[in-house]
């Protein structure tokens, strides 16, 4: 099941009954485009809605829309840049000429959780096994450890158990080191790796000896004393019961299991219990100046950043903090930038934007004052030659009449007297501050 959300769009209000089904629109992880042309995904016939009046597009599982129009559209209420793309959220709302358009995210079911697996089973736990299950058939926990299988396992009291055909003198025989007193003693025989778990009473359970088993066997005059040194002979056997199996030596070090480690400390133990706010603190407010600095480009007619098929940085193109932040923390991917990749190039941005400012009102002050020069409007108002009997007032009455013209339009007065020269400046500053950058990082 595919994971990117589909976007559907709905005209809302008094016009949605005028498009009946085709006033909604769906997106399913695709670009798009909408306007009055047929040629559009998503048709709204009306005068005020350009032929291609917005294009759909949709990276990573964000949808941005991108404004064409000529008339321009509204999301939010907040006007759109034209060619500037803004990512859409569940719940937004878009106006496009007079049609409200609202704005859904929907996120395809995920699939069914499978169930955990049970806990493993703690190797040393004290706790007895269930009833229903049968000692010999129980897993030992070192079978995990030793990678035996149930299988391969004897058991659990075979080792305690004599087999009836073997010779007298088997190793299970309490006095068998008595059989020769001036004897070196044999080296130990290597105990077997499966070792016995079961409760302590089997343990120590041992079948007598057959009889006559030592009979050809010298005893030491001394036997006796060893005598208050073993368990006394059980009730119920008629003969007399011999000394228990010495306690068996514990297993080789390198079949001990190892100790469990230490369960890690949480991974925020050493933080601030507000980190995680701070961290959207930061980021709102380095989307808050990439905002700006995109505004002022826009109002000085600057190139301002598109999207693009690979490298986007989310800290300009996330809809919020919380979007943004889940792609910069997210494993890297060719679509958007993550980590500091994301953060060098939107601080390396704001950084070269300042400085291009520094320098586009500079210029753009500089050319206000060539502009108001005396000298100037005197050759304006000479017609290029200076006469003698020309006056002061004639060259006021000039500068009137120059300040009357270019309060009639504001805003072309601004283009015209600052804003051109900002631009050209602004560029020039950005263009040079970008080439010594690159000149920087191949060194």
């Amino acid at each position: 099941m595919s994971s990117i959300p589909t976007l559907v769009l709905a005209v809302t209000g008094v016009h949605a009954a005028q498009f009946g089904a085709r006033g909604q629109k769906a997106f399913e992880g695709r670009d798009g485009s909408i306007g009055r042309s047929e040629d559009c995904d998503w048709v709204l016939s009306a005068s005020g809605v350009s032929r291609v009046h917005a294009m759909i597009r949709c990276l990573n599982g964000i949808y941005f829309i991108e404004d064409r129009s000529t008339n321009g559209m509204l999301l939010n209420g907040v006007p759109l840049v034209k060619g500037d793309p803004s990512a859409l959220k569940h719940g937004d709302r878009l106006q496009i000429d007079t049609f409200e358009v609202s704005v859904s995210v929907q996120v395809a079911g995920a699939a069914a959780v499978p169930p955990a697996p049970p806990a493993p089973q703690d190797v040393f736990s004290t706790s007895p096994l269930p009833a229903a299950a049968p000692m010999p058939m129980a897993r030992d926990p070192l079978d995990d450890f030793l990678d035996l299988g149930p299988a391969s396992r004897p058991p659990a009291d075979a080792g305690l158990i004599p087999d009836p055909v073997a010779p007298a003198g088997g190793s299970l025989d309490p006095l068998s080191f008595l059989d020769e007193p001036f004897a070196p003693s044999p080296s130990p025989a290597a105990p077997s790796p499966d070792w016995n778990h079961t409760p302590g009473v089997s343990d120590h359970f041992r079948p007598p000896l057959q009889e006559g088993q030592r009979a050809a066997q010298m005893l030491p005059e001394n036997w006796d004393l060893t005598v208050g040194d073993f368990g006394a002979p059980a009730a119920s056997t008629p003969a007399p019961a011999p000394a228990p199996v010495p306690a068996p030596a514990p297993p080789p070090a390198a079949w001990t299991p190892p100790a469990p480690a230490p369960a890690p400390a949480p991974a925020g133990a050493a933080m601030p219990a507000d980190i995680e706010q701070m961290l959207s603190i930061v980021v709102d407010g380095v989307m808050d100046v990439l905002r700006a600095r995109a505004e002022i480009k826009n109002t000085f007619r600057l190139p301002v950043t598109i999207i693009q098929r690979s490298e986007n940085n989310p800290l300009k193109f996330a809809p919020n903090a919380e979007e943004a932040l889940q792609k910069i923390l997210s494993p890297p991917n060719a679509a958007f930038l993550s980590g500091p990749s994301a953060f060098d190039d939107a601080f390396d941005d704001i950084r070269c934007h300042q400085m291009a400012m520094l320098a586009g009102v500079r210029a753009a002050f500089e050319s206000l004052l060539a502009h108001f020069n005396p000298d100037r409007f005197e050759q304006e108002a000479d017609g290029g030659k200076r006469s003698a009997f020309a006056g002061k007032g004639r060259y006021w009455e000039k500068y009137r009449e120059h300040f009357e013209g270019l309060a009639k339009n504001p805003d072309e007065c601004f283009r015209r007297l600052f804003g051109d020269e900002f631009a050209r400046a602004y560029e020039e500053q950005l263009a040079r501050l970008k080439s010594a950058r690159r000149n920087a990082a191949r060194r």
